[in-house]
């Protein structure tokens, strides 16, 4: 026979034996039942363990076949019960809760709080995490500790209440038990004070809907519910003459026949009333099961379920055997176990699903590395960045920090992604041009500095585009900002120039490049790429003589090395006509071949002062992280060593040392070779531009306190906080970044890097904006911008000059050109953590006087203007 309307499952490669394409009644519910009036030897076979006669059932049904007393309760039978399913993978949570609170209660029964505390230890769980909660209550401030003493517990009753879905668990099945599925009982506490334990017929319900509601979870059908599909027969009870009163409970329980209970029960009772048949009783037990089984509809299944089946059970048959399963008596499936539930599915299952999910770790881990990103990795989507040694480069909304970072570039950052949502919401609907720019710059370090003048050049951007966002009318642009890291040294410029033309956003286009770094080799490679792709570039700090010639769509805001070159000869002939040096020099200069700004600043350095009737020599020093001169070097000019051995050569030079070199981390080791040396006696040192970045940082340079220098620099210095300043761009970044007021601190570098950003994303946002100031509007786009920077120059009274932070920026007189006329150079003394002091400037400086510039201004010859 079989005992249930679910059989095993059918071989994957095999199909079923005869009869096996009969209906599979899959909805139909109910407790079988099967009443024998003579038990004999029969609950023993349908129990075999270990006997020969397994063919009457399958010995992979779950049983139990309790060993009932007379008399004995129901609470003991159905625990019995339960004990011996349990050993049948069957799990049984709900009657187990039900059982320990009826014992408990058993024991001692008093009002609501005596029932929370019995709910409490049984959620040992929950109990614990509440305890943990207070002892470490005691450890934070008040506030926290006030939270924790009182918002655990406050969740852990309303969790015993049953009254909050997916809070509650088995205490909201708890609720529904013990108030006959009332939704409008009061808590579990209440409902279990007013149970009473003497009650043997309420308590004995209770523990048999735990029981069944248990068994109906279990045998679920659902790919959620696989546990559940893998049972593919019901428990069987078998049950003596001494269960009645479990029988008349199951039978009052049965009486609703939709509900789903999934066991099957025979029991024997010595007054069942027999049908005359001439059948054998195990093939009118056979006969019955087909009925049940094979029934058309839910009216016929009903009838066959509603009255239980009560035969005679003499002793078996001598002709068991032919009873067999696979005997034409053999009663069809009512259903099969899906396949989905075979150990052999959920074996590959859990291995498929391993192997994607460590397969996506491992591509997510890898993304992260490779591509710099943060979050999980979706196969549609690029992070723009790649790592690329020991530096993420790349491109990247502000919110992204490119590593090294610290809490001031963080701060800056910040603003920038705050201005880039300001700008996307005034967008919606305005009407105004939405505009992106993109900041290219070395935005990492090999060399662990602190990037200062990274911050610097960044912070110069945010003042800009915030100023700018906050300005109405309808030509004025709003403008997003995207970050481009070229790497340390600028060398994945090209590359980063050709990654920006994936970016094009429809929304808010790319319409031009502010930034640049380094004069070097990429640095050319990467105006010349961004210029094949029709964007326009404003650099800030670069000014090495070839650049304007390496792209019509190249533009500079800083003065050109020429007039720097002629400003340091200048300003060397002005101190030997004081007798501070010889008509002497030595120019020091980065050995980098693909570094042009320091081979080109050392010719022209050479060239101006050898015209000022200086005798020059030119000395050469292999620059940090490159490698030494090699046996293929031509150089005729003395080699110095590292930056460090050349800062030493210099000691006991009574004429000008020029450096024509990095300022970091360059300047920083040549300063501490002049240290080592002669420190109470240092030469007169005189650095180009970019010793900038070295004085950018005030950790770095006041590690060197003792040796004073000169150096050049294309901005004016600012006055100190709460002062008035030159321009109202200061008073801009003072306000927004409160760091950069502390003195000495990260901030107050008086390099020039943020004024020089700010004048060259100034000149960009000037040439968007008076596109649309035209009287025909013209389309915002990377042509039409690069077209009106052509037009920022004083051709007439009305002029087209912007009012820079830097000074004047002005690309022309009656005729444009790429780099800015008579713009600022100054010249500054700097030594260790102290204030740098303006010694001298020339240029077109708003507001300067003339103690602040240099006398011969006037004779810089027209070609260095």
């Amino acid at each position: 026979m079989q005992d249930s309307p679910h059989v095993a499952r059918r071989p994957l490669l095999t199909g079923w034996r005869e009869g096996a394409e009969a209906r599979q009644h899959t909805d139909r519910k109910g407790i079988p039942l099967i009443r024998l009036s003579e038990a004999g030897t029969w609950p023993e076979v349908l129990a075999p363990r270990d006997k020969a006669a397994t063919h009457v059932i399958s010995r992979d049904i779950p049983r139990a076949h309790p060993d009932i007393q007379p008399g004995e309760p129901v609470p003991k039978i159905l625990a019995r019960i339960v004990a011996e399913l349990r050993s049948n993978r069957l799990r049984f949570p709900r009657y187990r809760l039900a059982a320990l609170l009826a014992e408990q209660l058993a024991e001692t029964h008093g009002g609501e709080e005596h029932a929370r505390r019995i709910l409490r230890e049984a959620d040992r769980n929950w109990g614990w995490g509440v305890d943990t909660a207070n002892t470490g209550a005691e450890s934070v401030p008040f506030p926290v500790n006030l939270l924790l003493r009182l918002v655990p517990g406050f969740l852990h009753d309303l969790r015993l209440s049953g009254r909050v879905p997916g809070l509650g668990g088995r205490f909201r099945w708890l609720r529904r038990a013990l108030s006959q599925d009332d939704r409008t009982a009061p808590g579990v506490p209440a409902l279990l004070a007013a149970l009473d334990p003497a009650d043997e017929q309420r308590v004995s319900r209770l523990l048999l809907r735990a029981f069944m509601d248990d068994l109906a979870r279990q045998y679920r059908r659902s790919p959620a519910h696989v546990r559940g599909a893998a049972h593919v027969f019901y428990p069987l009870l078998l049950l003596n003459e001494h269960a009645g009163e479990l029988v008349e409970l199951m039978r009052e329980r049965r009486a609703d026949l939709d509900r789903f209970d999934p066991v099957v029960v025979v029991s024997y009772t010595p007054d069942a009333v027999l049908v005359e048949d001439d059948e054998e009783p195990l093939w009118t037990l056979i006969r019955w099961r087909r009925e049940l089984v094979t029934a058309d509809d839910a009216a016929t299944w009903h009838q066959v379920l509603r009255t239980p089946l009560a035969i005679s059970a003499p002793p078996l048959p001598p002709g068991l055997a032919r009873y067999d399963v696979a005997d034409l008596t053999w009663v069809p499936p009512a259903r099969v176990a899906p396949w989905w539930s075979s150990w052999i599915a959920i074996t590959l299952f859990w291995m498929v699903l391993a192997g994607a999910v460590g397969a996506y770790a491992g591509q997510t881990a890898a993304w992260h590395r490779s591509a710099c990103a943060t979050g999980l990795w979706t196969p549609w989507t690029e992070s723009g960045r790649q790592l690329a040694g020991t530096e993420c480069v790349g491109v990247a909304e502000p919110d992204y920090l490119f590593a090294p970072g610290n809490e001031e570039m963080r701060q800056v950052q910040a603003v920038l992604q705050q201005q880039n949502e300001r700008a996307a919401q005034l967008s919606e609907g305005s009407g105004r041009p939405y505009v992106t720019l993109v900041y290219l710059a070395a935005l990492t370090s090999s060399d662990n500095d602190t990037l200062a003048a990274a911050r610097e050049g960044l912070a110069g951007v945010a003042i800009a585009q915030k100023r700018q966002n906050s300005a109405a009318g309808p030509s004025e642009p709003l403008v997003r900002i995207l970050l481009a890291n070229a790497g340390g040294r600028m060398q994945h410029g090209s590359r980063i120039a050709r990654l920006l033309l994936r970016y094009q956003d429809g929304q808010a286009p790319i319409v031009g490049v502010v930034g640049l770094d380094q004069s070097r080799q990429e640095t050319v490679a990467a105006i010349q790429e961004l210029g094949k792709a029709g964007l326009p570039m404003v650099a800030s700090t670069l000014s090495a003589d070839r650049l304007v010639n390496d792209s019509p769509f190249y533009f500079q805001v800083a003065p050109q090395n020429s007039r720097q070159a002629w400003m340091a000869a200048a300003f060397a002939s002005s101190l030997a006509g004081k007798g501070e040096v010889t008509r002497q020099a030595r120019v020091y200069y980065s050995h980098d071949e693909t570094d042009y700004y320091a081979a080109n600043l050392k010719s022209r350095v050479v060239a101006g002062l050898q015209e000022h009737q200086f005798a020059v020599e030119a000395h050469r020093f292999t620059p940090i992280g490159t490698a030494k001169p090699g046996a293929e070097d031509r150089s005729e000019d003395p080699y110095a060593g590292d930056p460090r051995d050349a800062g030493v050569s210099a000691c006991g030079f009574d004429g000008l040392v020029y450096f024509a070199g990095r300022g970091i981390p360059d300047f920083a080791e040549f300063v501490k070779g002049v240290a080592d040396k002669c420190a109470s006696a240092p030469p007169v040192i005189l650095g180009g531009d970019d010793v900038t970045r070295y004085v950018a940082d005030v950790s770095l340079r006041s590690a060197v306190g003792g040796i004073g220098y000169y150096y050049e620099s294309f901005a004016v210095a600012p006055s100190k906080c709460g002062r008035p300043q030159r321009h109202d761009f200061y008073t801009e970044l003072f306000t927004t970044f409160p760091f950069e007021c502390e003195e000495p601190g990260p901030g107050r570098t008086l390099d020039g890097h943020a004024a020089l950003s700010y004048d060259a994303t100034e000149t960009m946002i000037t040439a968007i904006r008076r596109l649309g100031g035209m009287r025909h509007r013209v389309p915002v786009n990377s042509y039409t911008v690069w077209r009106q920077l052509g037009t920022l120059y004083t051709a007439d009274r009305g002029g087209h000059a912007i009012e820079g932070a830097t000074g004047a920026l002005d690309f022309g007189t009656n005729s444009p050109r790429q780099y800015p006329v008579d713009k600022a150079v100054l010249i500054l003394y700097a030594k260790g953590a102290e204030r740098p002091t303006q010694v001298g400037a020339c240029g077109n400086i708003k507001g300067a006087t003339e103690k602040d510039l240099f006398p011969w201004c006037g004779s810089i010859p027209p070609q260095y203007r």
